[in-house]
């Protein structure tokens, strides 16, 4: 299968370069800019656009109207165009297990913020052993999640189940700065923000090939 992975695209989607084609595009949350349902309108008719058979979202930290009074309708925008929304929670597609969280540690006063600690340790208890493809919106420890300024933000609770369960593929976003794919112990890390640090289109779409019993391997884009 080839997965084709996006993030933290901020209602800027339109200046991406050419996803291409393939089994699943998955974008790792952030696709609005302050949680806009016309911007989340805007975003769901482009992800259905795409030459994919699956496509699989997740909401970020600006999507707040995943998380307020506006959640029902959101999450309806994307199912109404056959996206796949996850939110502590997975699916089977084609035999490979999917699991999806937009939490992250908490980060001033955007929306799926959780402190460090029990808080957040309670979702990533939630992640099923099996999981071969692990997507979340922020990073775990000191994988792809340095800041401009050097600081390590990722979560340590989550490093500590990733390292338990072994996803092949931990997939996220929300630290622009560390774009990047990472090889560790059998697990394929994906920073795939396709926006820098101010905001501007930059990275191109990670995509990486994966098959039953067969290690991953990272494909040009």
């Amino acid at each position: 299968m080839k997965l084709t992975f996006i993030s933290d695209t901020h209602s800027l989607h339109a200046q991406l370069p050419p996803l291409g084609s393939g089994d699943v595009l998955v974008h790792c949350g952030d696709f609005t800019g302050r949680g806009n349902l016309v911007d989340t309108m805007d975003f769901a008719g482009f992800i259905a656009a795409q030459d994919f058979t699956h496509k699989i979202v997740i909401a970020g930290n600006h999507d707040r109207c995943f998380e307020d009074e506006r959640r029902l309708e959101a999450e309806a925008c994307l199912h109404d165009h056959g996206i796949i929304y996850l939110n502590d929670s997975g699916v089977v597609l084609e035999g490979l297990k999917f699991w999806g969280s937009p939490i992250q540690p908490a980060f001033f006063d955007w929306a799926f913020n959780r402190e460090r600690g029990a808080d957040i340790r309670r979702h990533w208890a939630l992640i099923p052993a099996g999981t071969e493809v692990l997507i979340t919106h922020g990073p775990p420890w000191e994988r792809l999640d340095r800041c401009t300024h050097g600081a390590r933000v990722g979560c340590e609770e989550l490093l500590t189940v990733v390292e338990r369960i072994r996803p092949r593929i931990h997939a996220f976003g929300h630290i622009h700065e560390d774009y990047g794919v990472l090889e560790r112990e059998g697990t394929v890390f994906v920073n795939a923000c396709s926006l820098n640090e101010q905001y501007q289109v930059v990275n191109g779409p990670i995509s990486l090939e994966i098959a039953r019993a067969l290690p991953v391997r990272l494909r040009p884009c």
